[in-house]
């Protein structure tokens, strides 16, 4: 009942009710003050019935036309605002912000405008979401294209060594490996977007899967002399290998990516009630608090000296395939003490 009574169009009818009660009252009551003090004795002619009706009407038009406006100005300027708010956002302007402060105006239009502002804020941040992220996408691509051109070019010098040669070609080589990485990640996480359910489901092992991961990176993690302890349980799991295999592959390059030379990495996997629990531990520099609240943000890097390679998409993307899973990611980390990633997975996805 309170809804239908602040509704709009009841406004704009009450708004009517109230020009004609308020011009019927004022005619009434010029009439009788007429009659009262008898003005009708100055007038030069006879005043007749249709003289009279004629009167009558002339007054409530121009009256009501007054009234009128006044009541539909006071009932239709809120809708006017918005129009012309929704006329700049459509130009582009997320600035743009109605009065929505008056707490005891709990109707249509105050639900209205606080809808609108609350739009245009989301508005405003995905613009600068997107506009971050080109920019961000822009400047990782940079780097390794840059080396890619460069490199090529000092390849063409005859006069080269092999030694020089063959370092060139691999730094080539890792650049391409960099951006082809970084480009399906990317390719990921778009096509991730929108998704809310995991397709393609079949059971297998998830620890053999794991060992096979391992196995794979295992020339990018000998080459720090990094000690690699594996206590994996025989696990069979319902769930989408291709999706899988990106949550450890990024989990363990970001492990090997942050531990020192010499260092060690332990990854766990069991089952424990209803989920499967799959655990990175790294021997690396941690993070600090203020560093975690933003590890699973896109293009976001803890290390600002980029002394880590890296293009803060790896978490991002095991953060979307954890959520999609219905599962859940806790960190805990300690400055000099290393991180650990604890990976939490209904054993049964629906």
């Amino acid at each position: 009942m309170k809804k239908h009574f602040y509704s709009i169009w009841f406004k704009i009818v009450l708004a009517f009710f109230w020009v004609m009660v308020v011009t019927c009252a004022t005619i009434g009551l010029s009439v009788h003050l007429m009659n009262r003090f008898n003005v009708w004795r100055f007038l030069s002619f006879t005043l007749t019935s249709v003289h009279f009706i004629f009167l009558l009407a002339l007054i409530s038009v121009v009256f009501g036309s007054f009234v009128s406006m006044f009541a539909l100005h006071h009932v239709l300027n809120p809708i006017i605002e918005l129009s012309k708010a929704m006329q700049k956002v459509a130009k582009g302007d997320y600035s743009v912000r109605l009065d929505d402060s008056v707490p005891h105006l709990k109707d249509e239009m105050h639900e209205l405008r606080a809808s609108f502002n609350q739009m245009v804020q989301e508005l405003a941040s995905t613009e600068t979401l997107h506009s971050d992220f080109i920019s961000n996408v822009s400047h990782e691509f940079k780097t390794p294209l840059a080396a890619i051109s460069g490199y090529a070019t000092l390849l063409q010098d005859d006069t080269l060594s092999l030694e020089d040669r063959n370092e060139y070609i691999n730094i080539i080589i890792q650049s391409s490996k960099e951006l082809s990485r970084m480009t399906g990640n990317i390719l990921y996480l778009s096509r991730l977007e929108n998704q809310t359910i995991i397709h393609e489901k079949e059971y297998y092992r998830v620890d053999e899967q794991l060992r096979r991961c391992i196995l794979r990176m295992e020339p990018v993690w000998s080459a720090k002399s990094i000690n690699i302890y594996p206590e994996l349980a025989p696990i069979t799991w319902n769930g989408n290998t291709e999706l899988s295999t990106h949550i450890w592959n990024n989990l363990l390059d970001n492990a090997i990516k942050f531990t020192p030379q010499g260092g060690e990495i332990n990854i766990t996997a069991c089952q424990e009630g209803t989920s499967l629990v799959v655990t990175f531990q790294d021997s690396g520099p941690g993070m600090t608090p203020e560093i975690q609240k933003h590890i699973f943000d896109k293009f976001y890097q803890g290390d600002t000296s980029h002394k880590k390679k890296g293009n803060g998409l790896g978490l991002a993307l095991v953060h979307k395939i954890v959520t999609l899973y219905g599962g859940s990611i806790q960190v805990q980390s300690i400055p000099d003490l290393g991180s650990s990633f604890k990976i939490l997975l209904p054993m049964e996805v629906s």
